[in-house]
C-alpha cells in the first residue's frame, strides 16, 4: 500500500465511537495499518459497518481523501458479489456446496457463492443486523481454505478479507487461519469482528490489532434503528422501551422493534402469571407467541431477564431501562418478592436460558418449567 502524507482519511460512524476509529485513521494516515485488526464488542453495535469502512479506506485509490466511494476499490468493498472479500458462517449443506468454477454450465444448483453471496448481501444491506447468521451457521476449515485459495488471484490492488463473527471458527478452522496469519500475503488484510473474543484462541487473538467497541448513546441507538426501519418495521415501535432494553445495540434495538412490542407484554404477563399460579393462561400465551426455535426463546427470555433486572434497579431506586413494562408487574399483592427473591429469580432464567442452548430438551418445555419454579420460594 503505498501512500503520501497529503493523504486523509475518514471513517464514518457514530460519535460514541470516534476514539477508535481515530486511532485507526491515524495509522492509515502514518502507513503503519497492521495486516490484521480484531473488532471485538457486545452484537449489534456496528462491529460490521466499522469493517466495511475499513475495507474501503484501505482499498481506495483515491490520491487526497480516503475512501472517496467512487473509485474501483471502494466499490470493490462495497459490493456483496466480491464473495472473495468475506469469511462468513454458513451452515453446513451451504459450507460444503460445490464452488462455482466445479459447476457445470447451465446448472441452476447454488454454489458455495451464491450461498455466501445472499448473506453478505444482508450484511451490506444493514450491518448491524443480529439474526443474519443461524445459531447452527459456523465457520469450517473448507471456508479458510477457499479464502486462502484465491490468493492467488489478486494481482497488484490490495487485497481485504472481512472475517464476520470470528469466533464461529471451529478448532480446524482457527489453526488453518492461524497459519495465515503467521505469514500474510503482501497488501492482504485481515478484519475481524467478533462479540466473543474469548472463544477465539489466543494466539489468534495475539496476531491481531484489538479494537473494542463501545455500546452507543440511547439517541445514536433510536437515529441507527429508525434509518435502518425501511420495511422491517414502523419507527414508531422504536419505543422507550425497546431502545432501553438494547442496551446500546442499534442491531438489538432493531430486532426487538420488531418483536419486542408482543415480548414486553408477554414478558410482563409471564411474571404476574407466574408469581399468581396461572400457569393454563400463560402456557396458551406462550403457545400463541410461537416461542419454538431455541434462540427466538432465549431472546424472549433476554426480555424476561431484563424486566427481572429492572425490578431490581427499582427495589434500588436507581432509573429503570424499561419503565412501561416494568411498571406492569404488579408486586403488591406479594409482599414477600424482594430484591433476594428478584436475584434468584434471575439465576433461574440464566439457567433455563443455558439449558435451551444445551437443545437437549425443547425450548417450550423448559419455558414452563421456569414459569412454575420462578419464585417458587417466595409465592
Amino acid at each position: 500500500m503505498v501512500e503520501t502524507e497529503m493523504i486523509e482519511y475518514r471513517l464514518n460512524g457514530p460519535s460514541s465511537q470516534n476514539r477508535q476509529r481515530i486511532r485507526l485513521m491515524a495509522a492509515l494516515r502514518e502507513n503503519r495499518f497492521p495486516q490484521a485488526i480484531l473488532i471485538d464488542g457486545p452484537v449489534g453495535i456496528g462491529k460490521k459497518a466499522l469493517a466495511m469502512e475499513i475495507a474501503k479506506a484501505l482499498q481506495c485509490s483515491a490520491g487526497e481523501s480516503r475512501p472517496c466511494g467512487h473509485c474501483f476499490g471502494c466499490k470493490m468493498a462495497a459490493d456483496a458479489g466480491n464473495t472473495d472479500g468475506w469469511v462468513v458462517p454458513m451452515e453446513s449443506k451451504e459450507s460444503s456446496a460445490r464452488s462455482a468454477s466445479d459447476v457445470s454450465a447451465g446448472s441452476t444448483a447454488k454454489t458455495i457463492q451464491d450461498y455466501k453471496q445472499a448473506y453478505i448481501e444482508e450484511i451490506v444491506k444493514n450491518p448491524y443486523r443480529i439474526d443474519v447468521f443461524s445459531a447452527a451457521a459456523g465457520i469450517t476449515v473448507d471456508l479458510i481454505r477457499n479464502m486462502t485459495a484465491g490468493f492467488a488471484l489478486k494481482g497488484d490492488r490490495v487485497r481485504t478479507i472481512i472475517v464476520a463473527e470470528a469466533d464461529r471458527m471451529n478448532d480446524s478452522a482457527a489453526n488453518a487461519f492461524l497459519k495465515t496469519l503467521e505469514e500474510v500475503p503482501p497488501d492482504t488484510y485481515f478484519i475481524l469482528t467478533t462479540s466473543s473474543r474469548e472463544r477465539l484462541l489466543q494466539t489468534i487473538r495475539s496476531r491481531c490489532l484489538a479494537l473494542h467497541l463501545l455500546p452507543l448513546t440511547d439517541d445514536e441507538v433510536r437515529e441507527i434503528a429508525v434509518e435502518y426501519a425501511h420495511d422491517d418495521y414502523d419507527e414508531s415501535a422504536v419505543t422507550d422501551d425497546v431502545v432501553g432494553l438494547s442496551v446500546g445495540s442499534p442491531g438489538k434495538a432493531m430486532y426487538y422493534a420488531q418483536h419486542a412490542s408482543a415480548w414486553l407484554d408477554l414478558s410482563a404477563r409471564f411474571v404476574n402469571l407466574s408469581l399468581s399460579g396461572d400457569y393454563t393462561d400463560l402456557f396458551f400465551d406462550l403457545e400463541d407467541a410461537g416461542i419454538e426455535d431455541a434462540a427466538v426463546a432465549n431472546r424472549f427470555l433476554e426480555v424476561v431477564s431484563f424486566l427481572l433486572a429492572d425490578m431490581a434497579r427499582g427495589m434500588a431506586g436507581a432509573p429503570l431501562r424499561i419503565a412501561d413494562t416494568t411498571a406492569k408487574v404488579d408486586t403488591s399483592r406479594y409482599p414477600q418478592i424482594d430484591a433476594n427473591a428478584v436475584d434468584l429469580a434471575l439465576v433461574d432464567v440464566q439457567e433455563t436460558m443455558s439449558r435451551i442452548a444445551s437443545r437437549r430438551t425443547s425450548p417450550r418445555v423448559c419455558i414452563q418449567a421456569l414459569a412454575v419454579k420462578l419464585f417458587e420460594g417466595a409465592k
